[in-house]
């Protein structure tokens, strides 16, 4: 298989090394016995809210928008790099593999991990963050495709005058 120049090829292999180093990033994230950091980071996070819920600041946000919000920043990357990888053919497996990722790491807390808790939330909030990341790299790939384009088509307009002698 012919992945392109040297320098295209050099991309898709750091590419996928940070795909493949993000993913178990996540995968340390969600499928240990407790989440890392949860005492730590719960702390944080509440006495955050506490304050500025004191100032009168973000008062219907709580603990579970956050995590929420959380879940979603956690997937972006996830999706940037798929997309990234993935052939402009095949677009569409995207829309599915980030919840399909999402189902696999929810139904493995369920069967193997009693001390986390299995949610339709995370699910929800995974797959749109990969789902966002997705097309922020579809969107990227477009333009940058778009602008090779533009620069091809000025290039050989060049050579033509340079031919023509104008």
């Amino acid at each position: 298989m012919d992945e392109g120049p040297r320098a295209s090829r050099f991309r898709r292999r750091l590419t996928l090394a940070a795909l493949v180093l993000y993913t178990g990033l996540v995968l340390v994230i969600t499928l240990t016995p407790r989440m890392p950091g949860s005492g730590f980071v719960s702390r944080v996070v509440d006495r955050v809210l506490d304050s500025l819920h004191a100032r009168g600041l973000f008062m219907s946000v709580d603990f579970l928008t956050i995590e929420f919000i959380g879940n979603i920043l956690m997937f972006v990357p996830l999706g940037i790099f798929a997309a990234m990888l993935i052939s402009a053919r095949y677009w569409w497996t995207l829309l599915f593999l980030g919840t399909m990722f999402s189902g696999f790491i929810e139904l493995a807390q369920r069967q193997f991990l009693p001390d986390r808790y299995p949610e339709i939330r995370d699910l929800i909030s995974n797959s749109t963050g990969f789902l966002i990341g997705a097309t922020i790299a579809v969107v990227f790939r477009l333009l940058v495709a778009h602008r090779d384009r533009l620069v091809e088509r000025d290039r050989l307009e060049f050579e033509q005058r340079a031919r023509s002698g104008h």
